[in-house]
């Protein structure tokens, strides 16, 4: 029987503690390079893209896309987020079908915006096995916003789209898609500003409109100037919502957040210490797979 009352409360609170929460743990284990995952081959871009912006990816679709990229290069935006103030002008989209006569449709945006960004995200965020193309567009007054494209009646529009980060050359970088609050819709994640004071936002999915829900505060996935924008990974879990892996704002942590009932955020494990500062962190089954910048890899585990 425990006669310390300190020793008794603990106890108290530990038995109440969700079973969970009790079992989590986020650990780090060294790993081979790219965690021996080799890339997956791709086909080579069409001909359209051979004009794109400078470092940006051509994206392969798998359903009414076949190939999306950023075009039309400009340095009307000077922000170097990314290391270069050449941003993209326009969007660029290959239809799937029917594949002997399809044709480039593009998406010009005014004079006072770009895609700040680098890689187009392809997701089907209604269900109607349509792709959705998910960016980052910058206004030369209010910053970036997170906005959503797709192919209609065979052109380029615009679906939806999220508030604007505040002002000039504030910027956001996404996180992905899934459905963090467990109502069988898709979300989108980001974060804004994460190189002062990062706000991993989600947001619903509801056109004309992304609508954020949910804030935490502190984190980043992104650091200042560099090209890449992979930094944080969402881990599914069964029976639960998916998780959220992302480094704190100095790069050198990890955190393991979910978006759980009623309406919180939970911190699935204590912070996770890295022996130097993130630099990539691709998705893996359980996890995902950490680069550093002294150059070494990580193989990152969210287990129960």
């Amino acid at each position: 029987m425990l006669s310390n009352p300190f020793a008794l409360l603990l106890t108290f609170l530990f038995v109440l503690l969700p079973a969970e929460l009790q079992a989590t743990t986020l650990t780090l284990a060294a790993a081979a390079h790219g965690c021996g995952v080799s890339d997956r081959a791709q086909a080579p871009p069409p001909p359209f893209a051979q004009q794109r912006l400078a470092q940006s990816e051509v994206v392969p679709g798998a359903r009414d896309i076949a190939w999306v990229w950023l075009g039309s290069p400009t340095s009307r935006y000077p922000h170097a987020a990314l290391g270069s103030t050449l941003h993209a002008a326009s969007l660029h989209v290959l239809p799937a079908a029917p594949a002997a006569r399809s044709q480039p449709q593009t998406y010009t945006l005014p004079l006072y915006r770009v895609f700040e960004d680098r890689v187009p995200r392809l997701a089907d965020l209604d269900g109607d096995g349509r792709d959705e193309i998910i960016l980052v567009e910058a206004d030369a007054l209010q910053g970036a916003a997170l906005v959503v494209y797709g192919l209609r009646n065979g052109a380029v529009v615009e679906l939806a789209r999220g508030p604007h980060a505040g002002s000039t050359f504030r910027w956001l970088n996404p996180v992905g898609v899934a459905d963090f609050d467990g109502d069988g819709r898709p979300d989108l994640a980001s974060v804004t500003t994460p190189h002062i004071g990062g706000v991993l936002t989600l947001h619903h999915y509801r056109p004309p409109r992304l609508e954020p829900y949910a804030r935490h505060t502190e984190v980043s996935n992104h650091r200042m100037g560099e090209l890449e924008q992979q930094l944080a990974v969402i881990v599914a879990q069964t029976g639960q919502r998916p998780a959220i892996l992302i480094p704190d704002m100095q790069l050198m942590a990890l955190q393991a957040l979910r978006w759980d009932a009623p309406g919180q955020w939970t911190e699935l494990a204590r912070p996770l210490a890295l022996p130097s500062r993130a630099e990539r962190f691709t998705p893996l089954d359980g996890g995902g797979c950490l680069r550093l910048a002294d150059g070494s890899w990580w193989r990152v585990t969210l287990s129960t």
